[in-house]
Formats: C-alpha cells, structure tokens, sequence
C-alpha cells in the first residue's frame, strides 16, 4: 500500500453510548506494572497513558484495575474500591482531558489466577495440578463481590471516567462463572448457561443502580475459551445478547484462558486478525457495537476488519507501546514510519512476573515520565562498532541528539543477532524491526559500514571521540572431549541454513534455553529426530511464558526429547554420553549429528582494552549478554549518554 493511502474507516468519528470517538481505533487495557504496590496511581502511570494519547487514538481503556481490597494480581495494580484512591485517578483522567478522547477504565478480579491473594471461583477446582484449590465462593460473598464491582465502577465514576468495562474474559472471575471448566455449582449461579451468567448480568445490574442507566458500561468476553471442555463462540454469543439486555454498550471480544494463552495475546507466530472471526459472530449476534482485538497492528487489516463488518471499533494494544503514535502515521497513510510490534510479548512477561513494562523496539515505554532526548551541547563524532538492537538503537538516538555518528558491521547486512533469532520458523517478525530500524538510520544520515571487520587501526584511522562497542557476544564453546569433531556444529550455523539437515537425521542439541529450542523447531520442520539435553531442571530460558508453553507442547506433539538435569560427558561420532544430575546414571544417545546452543560469551573487551585515546563504551551482550529489552535499553541509554 503506498503511503499515500488514507483509510476511511480507521478515521471514522464514532459514538458509543453518548461518547464520541474521532476515529475507530482504540487502546484496550493491558497492564503495565507502573502504579503503586498500595493500588494508586502515580506520575510514571499518567505519563505512559498521556503519550499514548497523545498519539491519535479514538479512545482509551485504562488498564485492569482491582475491585476488591483482598483482590490480588501480580502486583502492582491499580485498585478502585475506595474513595481514597479517586484523587491519583482523576490526576490521570485530568491529564488525558486535552487529547480530547474518552477515557475508561477496566474492572478486574483475578479470581483463582492470583499469585499474591488467597485464589477464589465458582467451584473448587484449581487451575492446574500445580497451583492451589480456590475457595468456593458462598451466596454472601458473591453478593459482596458484586457489591465491590459497583462501588469500584462508581470511584471510577467520581474520578472522572467516561465508561467502565468489565473484564469477563480469559478465566478471570465473571468467566470463570459462565465457563464449564470452572463452574461446576448447583445453585442459582450453575448449571444452565442463564445461570451461569447471572454473576456478571449482576454486576451490571449493580453498577447501573449504583451509576445511573446512562453511565456507559461495556464488557470484554472470551469469544471463545480456547480449550478442550471450555465455552465455544455460541456460547459467547448467547452470554453477549444477555449483556445487551441488561444495559451494556459496547462488547471487546478477545479469546483464552489460562490454558490458551496463546489465544489471549498473540506471539508473532499466529496471524494478524486471528481473532476477527470471533468478533464476526459476536457482531452478527447484538446491536451494540463490537471491539475487535488479536494482533491487529497492521492498518490494513485494521480497516479491512471495518470495511467488512467484523467489527465496528479495532483495538490496538502491543502496538501502541511500541509506537504510541500509531494512529496518528497510520491515518495519514505514513505505514513505513510505524515503528513495528514484533508480538514478542516481551512487555507482558515483564508485567506477569512483577516487574515494570518495557518493550523490546521502544526504550521509552516505563520511562515516559523521565525521557529526554535532548540536544547533545558539542556534537561528537560518535564511532558504534555493531548493528544488533543495542547497536543500532546508540546508533539511532546519539544521531538524534545531533551527534556525528558511523555504525559498523562485520556482516553484510545489519542486525547481529536480530537476523540468527529470525530464522525459528515462529520468530519471522524479528526482522521487520531490523528493517525498521536500518531504514530509519539511514534517512537520519548515520554513516553505515557492513562487511567491516573493526580493530584498532580502523578505530585510529577514524579518529572518533567516543567508540560504543556493541559486539554482540560468540558462541561458549564447553570443554567436553569430541566437541570439536566433525559431527560437532554451532546451533546458529543450522539456524542460518548454512549446513544441510536430512530427513530422519538423528541430531542432538545441547542446550535447552531460546537458541537450543528454536534450533529444536527448525530441525523438526526439516524432518529431522531431534533430542534436547539440557543441565538445569526446564529448558526453554529466555523465551517468554506464552510462547515458552506453546512451543514445548509444539515440539513434544512433533517427538522431540527433552533431557533434563542431563549434563554431556563426550561426544563420538555416532554418540552423545551424558550423566544424569540427579543420581549420576550414564546414558547414550546415538546421534549422526551435535548442534551446541550452550551460552554466549562477550566479545566487547577484548576490543576495549586495545583502544587508546576515545571514551569507550560497552554495552548488550558485548557486555553481558541479555534480551532484546535489556539490549534495546542499553542502546538507547548510551546514546543518551554520549
């Protein structure tokens, strides 16, 4: 699509429930770990939603939010069942006043997916064999519950919020009421899927007593749970014209629950618009309007989904932290500047283990309350000696800030590991950013060297006041006997396709983190029988939790053996001997073939220590090696340093 195209439906104004939207794309709620651990809100919260609205979108849903005062996440989250927290939510609505845009904000319970409170749900069935059996709510306490939900809606409310919504979807509490995976009541709240729906049609029956009729309430259901027992689309579709009934304005369909993940935030490896046709049915089945989600960060797409009638508003989440000014390039046609979503997840696996969100292609996202990117006083002449994502991204924000700046690659194209890390057949999305960023560098007049091996002469010929050495980290090579037989190959050569693999071809990986399992998954498409021997007692490190969980079920499903607690003594040519790390037991594997995805050790000091003169500095895994997120960080924090 050439970048003079509009898209007419994307900027269609829109209304819901009295509200008007200027176009039809909206931020859904996505948690970001940014407030307080006590549930308010603060400066570092109310700059990352002011950037995102400044940024085009037609509305925004503020992230799920606690309604209960013994409700627990992950921590932290925002809380809303107290006046005491109405001053800190009306600093945030006050300050995204001037987009112009309604502002909402989502209701939550986790039910029995909590790691922090006590799990409560319908019925006394815990969520796997590993987590603890939820507390059976009794009569009273669903009553108190809904209670809580219209109390928190009214905070909300007095704080200034447009709307609320819901959250029933992905097996938190109001679906683990309508699904039969987790409901197995027989009273009122069980049974029938009627009955199984009366906790949520109470809750908006209870927010509407408390609100008004006329204060907006919309909901966010699983189109369908995702999983073998769970609720289908139908009966999503009965559970939404109920919701209809009982006054709610506009319906988010997304998917999942705890067992399908994958479904609820799509990785890179499912399609754009997976989702739409869930939004479809549920579209065909009530009059209000329907929000649809799932990796719709291509506007094509986007509109597309309008202009068929999947749906009347599109929800664009994961890329609005990577680009919050998504709407607005989007609707002047400008797709090229869109800095790319890869749907790494990244920023989930941060929020779902405590921590603050932060992306792997913006380094902004967490610290927009603190980014400045301002102009250096004395331009320098800035030397960066690598092009993976810390490279590029000193490369990119020193140029920025005015500075004279020359990148350098030994490989012919840019992008280091972003181009090894490409290669899994579920990671292809890698190299859009790659490609993001080389173009970007080049329109900001980065001199740009590839195929060029840097050593001291070429930093002495160059003269450059500072040298960012971003050199990216090479294979561990472990010293065990027969490693360097000819059977013997580094996983990336299989990755890069630089060796050929045969059908049927017995071939071992060493090594169980990110490089091991996605070398596994290219081996498996290639025909081959693979084994994974790996030390530490799970393999799949330095892959987030939604991909992680999908991809070992995919390479168990396609016969892949996974050794754990399994150390390698040797290697033959036709054998791999290991030992067990639990009670020392020998065993062999008759392999034809070794692929070693062992660690990484940094390259960047060996270069450093020869340099005389420059400021020198050492970042991502020519320092220590780390992920995406951590390299991007590094990358745009040297060149803000420079």
């Amino acid at each position: 699509m050439s970048p003079a195209t509009t898209f007419t439906r994307l900027a269609e104004p829109f209304d819901v429930a009295g509200l008007r939207l200027p176009n039809r794309i909206v931020m859904p709620a996505m948690g970001t770990g940014l407030p307080e651990h006590d549930g308010t809100c603060n400066e570092a919260t109310i700059a990352y939603y002011r950037r995102r609205a400044e940024g085009g979108v037609g509305m925004i849903t503020i992230e799920a939010s606690l309604v209960s005062p013994d409700a627990y996440g992950v921590g932290p989250e925002l809380r809303l069942h107290g006046e005491e927290f109405v001053p800190g939510l009306r600093q945030l609505v006050d300050a995204l006043r001037p987009s112009g845009i309604p502002v909402g904000i989502q209701l939550w319970h986790p039910g029995r997916q909590t790691l922090l409170g006590e799990p409560i749900a319908p019925s006394p069935i815990p969520l796997s064999s590993r987590t603890p059996v939820p507390h059976e709510l009794t009569l009273e306490e669903i009553h108190t519950l809904v209670d809580y939900y219209a109390l928190s809606a009214w905070v909300s409310q007095q704080a200034g919020f447009d709307f609320v919504e819901i959250h029933g979807a992905h097996c938190y509490l109001p679906c683990e009421f309508i699904s039969p995976l987790s409901n197995r009541r027989t009273d009122e709240y069980g049974g029938p899927l009627e009955n199984r729906a009366r906790f949520p049609l109470e809750i908006v029956d209870a927010i509407r007593a408390r609100c008004g009729p006329d204060y907006p309430v919309m909901y966010r259901i699983s189109g369908a749970e995702g999983a073998e027992g769970g609720f289908e689309v139908e009966d999503a579709a009965a559970v939404c014209r109920l919701l209809e009934a009982a006054g709610v304005c506009a319906i988010s369909v997304s998917a999942g629950n705890w067992y399908a993940l994958h479904q609820t935030i799509g990785p890179m490896f499912l399609p754009r618009g997976f989702l739409l046709p869930l939004a479809e049915r549920i579209r065909e089945a009530v009059d209000v309007p329907v929000i649809a989600v799932g990796r719709l960060d291509d506007p094509v797409i986007a509109e597309g989904a309008l202009a068929e009638g999947q749906a009347d508003l599109v929800a664009v989440g994961r890329a609005l932290i990577a680009d919050p000014d998504w709407p607005r390039k989007a609707l002047a046609g400008e797709l090229d500047e869109i800095r790319p979503c890869m749907s790494c997840n990244a920023c989930v696996d941060l929020v779902a283990n405590a921590q603050q969100a932060r992306c792997a292609v913006n380094p902004e996202v967490g610290r927009d309350h603190e980014w400045r990117l301002e102009p250096a006083v004395a331009p320098r002449r800035v030397m960066v000696v690598g092009s993976g994502p810390a490279g590029m991204e000193a490369a990119r924000v020193a140029r920025l800030r005015g500075h004279d700046v020359s990148l350098w690659e030994r490989d012919p194209e840019l992008g280091g590991k972003l181009d090894v890390a490409s290669r899994a057949p579920s990671k292809g999305m890698v190299l859009t950013f790659r490609d993001y960023q080389a173009r970007v560098l080049e329109e900001l007049g980065v001199e740009i060297h590839t195929g060029a091996e840097v050593g001291e002469g070429t930093v002495a010929a160059e003269r450059p006041d500072v040298v960012v050495l971003a050199t990216g980290a090479d294979p561990l090579v472990p010293p065990i006997p027969g490693i360097g037989g000819p059977n013997v190959i580094d996983a990336q050569e299989i990755l890069y396709g630089r060796v050929s693999v045969d059908p049927g071809e017995r071939v071992a990986v060493v090594g169980g983190s990110a490089t091991g399992c996605e070398t596994a998954e290219w081996l498996v498409a290639a025909g081959a029988q693979v084994t994974i021997v790996e030390m530490l007692p799970t393999v799949g490190q330095g892959i987030e939790l939604i991909t992680r969980r999908h991809l070992l079920a995919e390479l168990r499903a396609a016969g892949v053996t996974i050794l754990t607690n399994a150390k390698v003594t040797s290697i033959e040519p036709l054998a791999l001997h290991f030992e067990s790390m639990v009670d020392g037991a020998a065993g062999t594997l008759e392999v034809d073939r070794v692929a070693t995805a062992v660690g990484w050790r940094p390259r960047g000091a060996a270069l450093a220590e020869l340099l005389q003169g420059p400021e020198v500095l050492v970042l991502g895994d020519a320092e220590r090696p780390g992920d995406f997120v951590s390299a991007i960080n590094a990358g745009a924090d040297a060149g803000l340093a420079v």
